[in-house]
């Protein structure tokens, strides 16, 4: 029994032994027992709370406990749950934009951000073997001025409508149909009386040398074109359809703009949406404006003139459109780069658009054929080496083998001989007047008999155009006020002339050899631009008939810019071959251009010619709002101008594109040209 009650105890003792060491013992060791912290003890048995844990940066969040990410609010991958900023933050074009506007960033800074931001990336290639670079040839790049307040030629539009903006342009619609879309303005309202139109403008636009757009830019825009008046070109004629002077122009305090036109007119907006409409920067365009005062020692001479920035803007031309004019070489090439600073949101598809000049069509082919450029004028009579399908305009496709891409395009563009109404020559004391006869209008009505209108159609055009029977093209409202008053008819010619006593002589007197002479033998000149094959043929054509009823001639082929300047600057030529494609769409805008004298801010082809009733006809069709109306006083004057036409109106185009197939762009609206933003490549 002893022994039992030994061995109990003995076993009750080990168990209170062991017991003993799990309740806290002698042998316990207190410390921090979290891995993390940076007092971690490994001999530590029991974790006291005296953790001690790493706070790198000092913003009081434990760095096992931060969350890497972009912290920054205004970026667009803003984290709301990071706690350390990892530099990752991107930032978006409205950011940029918005910290420039604000001063909080330099231009330098902007510029360098934005570049990266929205350059095309598509691979490090240069030239046509980049997706990101264009290469177009043309037959002539030198646009004459790239002023819009004196340009009218597609060369410098092709320039002036990718620099500068406007305040509504077009841009093709839904149904491909061109609709007005706003730019620089944001929308408008019109007056009860329909004279004041008041404009909300877009806020965060920048010219391309970092000044702000502004109302101011706007008053200051359009008041230049009408008080500096389109000396060379008279497109300023457009502006002063409505107004005569910057009385109605006015920046108001709410910072919106406000136009009081002279008179209702409700194509107002259409015609500001040209170029004639395009803003640049106030201040730098007033920095750079060319004043001569008037010598008063003088008196019988008036020295005084005003360019009001012309020739810098010809040279600089800033506007707040997607790209800037990189470089330019006469008759050479243009280089256009963008403008990081645009307005509108989205990257650049494009980061270089280079267009060379050649003259010859062969060349410029053989070019596309090859794939050395992206673009190339391709004359009608070429189609077929690039395209399929050539034979009906409205089937034209595109080359899969050789990697075209072709189809018919809308146009509005028409084909025009210019007849001058009182030309000169060059004499040794200045220019003297010359070939006098062109100032009769029954020389200009034969000569309407004299062009052959459906070989040029056929031949020349190879099908690409129809005819065309006064100045408003098939597509444009009231085309149905004219009808077809000529044709080719040699005869009909030979008889208003003999019977205006234009008759011919023989020259030598040999009534067996055909060598009959008008006008005592005076040639008449005519003129078109090198590289432009239809008009050079057309002039050929032109001077082939003419022989036929003893009309002397000569052809020249000019330099683009070259035979403007002839145009505009002299009355040193008799005929022109030339086109028209359309300002804004309205029939005023072929009538009044064409037919309209000077004096009524018309006649855009310097041809001198004036008729006072066909003036207040026009004048009339600009603001009668009934139709039928209208289209009677386009008759009356579409009758009286036939009696004396000053121009030959020879055909509208049928147009089509061509280009590589790596090029995708939106169709053509007319009167808008491509803008280059829009185009891809791929």
């Amino acid at each position: 029994m002893k022994s039992k009650l030994s061995a109990l105890l003995l076993v009750t003792l080990m168990i209170a032994s062991v017991t003993a060491g799990c309740l806290g013992g002698d042998d316990d060791v207190e410390g921090c027992m979290d891995e993390i912290a940076t007092n971690f003890d490994a001999d530590a048995t029991v974790d006291d709370g005296s953790c001690e844990f790493a706070d790198s940066d000092g913003d009081g969040v434990f760095d096992h406990l931060e969350a890497a990410g972009c912290m920054d609010m205004e970026a667009t991958n803003y984290d709301s749950s990071a706690t350390d900023d990892d530099g990752s933050c991107a930032y978006d074009q409205a950011y940029y934009m918005s910290k420039y506007g604000s001063g909080d960033m330099s231009m330098a800074d902007a510029m360098a951000a934005l570049e990266d931001l929205r350059e095309c990336k598509e691979d490090d290639l240069s030239g046509v073997a980049s997706a990101c670079e264009i290469v177009a040839m043309t037959s002539d790049v030198d646009p004459p001025m790239m002023d819009p307040a004196d340009a009218y030629d597609t060369s410098s539009g092709a320039v002036i409508e990718n620099v500068y903006d406007t305040l509504y342009r077009y841009e093709p619609g839904a149904d491909g149909a061109p609709v007005l879309v706003p730019r620089l303005a944001t929308g408008y309202t019109i007056s009860d009386d329909g004279l004041t139109y008041t404009f909300t403008l877009r806020e965060g636009v920048f010219f391309s040398n970092g000044a702000t757009f502004d109302a101011e830019d706007v008053r200051y825009s359009w008041c230049r074109v009408i008080e500096y008046g389109s000396p060379d070109s008279g497109v300023a004629w457009i502006m002063y359809e409505t107004m005569s002077s910057c009385d109605g122009l006015v920046v108001n305090d709410d910072g919106t703009f406000s136009a009081t036109l002279d008179v209702a007119y409700s194509a107002f907006i259409p015609t500001i949406a040209f170029w004639i409409g395009a803003v640049t920067d106030a201040e730098t365009c007033e920095a750079n404006r060319i004043v001569t005062e008037d010598d008063p020692a003088t008196a019988d001479v008036d020295e005084s003139s005003d360019d009001h920035c012309n020739a810098f803007l010809h040279s600089n031309p800033l506007g707040t459109n997607a790209y800037v004019l990189n470089s330019y070489v006469e008759e050479t090439e243009l280089v256009l780069t963008p403008n990081w600073l645009y307005w509108e949101d989205g990257g650049f598809n494009l980061n270089k658009i280079t267009r060379s000049e050649v003259a010859e069509e062969a060349t410029r082919v053989a070019a596309l054929k090859d794939g050395e450029v992206d673009f190339a004028s391709v004359p009608s009579g070429n189609l077929a080496e690039v395209c399929l399908n050539t034979e009906n305009p409205t089937a034209i496709t595109g080359d899969p083998d050789q990697g075209t891409d072709c189809g018919p395009e809308a146009s509005l563009t028409v084909a025009l001989g210019i007849m001058n109404t009182n030309p000169t020559i060059e004499g040794a004391d200045g220019d003297v007047a010359h070939n006098e006869f062109m100032g009769d209008g029954a020389v200009r009505k034969a000569l309407s008999y004299i062009y052959d209108y459906d070989t040029a159609i056929s031949d020349i055009y190879d099908g690409f155009a129809i005819p065309l029977h006064g100045p408003v093209p098939l597509g444009m409202p009231f085309v149905e006020t004219q009808d077809a008053t000529f044709s080719y008819d040699l005869d009909m010619a030979r008889s208003i002339l003999d019977a205006a006593g234009y008759t011919c002589v023989d020259a030598d007197g040999n009534q067996d050899t055909d060598d009959c002479v008008r006008f005592g033998g005076n040639e008449i000149r005519l003129f078109y631009n090198d590289g432009n094959v239809n008009r050079e043929a057309n002039a050929n054509l032109m001077a082939q008939n003419l022989d036929l009823v003893g009309i002397a001639n000569t052809v020249t082929g000019e330099p683009w810019g070259n035979m403007l300047d002839r145009m505009f600057g002299t009355a040193n030529w008799d005929f022109m071959f030339l086109g028209w494609a359309p300002d804004y769409n309205d029939p005023d805008n072929y009538w009044f251009p064409f037919v309209a004298s000077a004096a009524e801010h018309g006649d855009v082809y310097n041809t001198q010619y004036a008729n006072a009733d066909i003036d207040a006809l026009l004048l009339e069709a600009k603001t009668e709002t009934d139709y039928d109306a209208r289209a009677a006083l386009y008759e009356e004057a579409h009758d009286l101008f036939m009696e004396e036409p000053s121009l030959i109106f020879m055909a509208q185009y049928l147009s089509y594109h061509v280009h590589s197939d790596r090029v995708s762009m939106p169709s053509e609206v007319p009167p808008a040209t491509i803008p280059w933003f829009n185009v891809d490549k791929s």
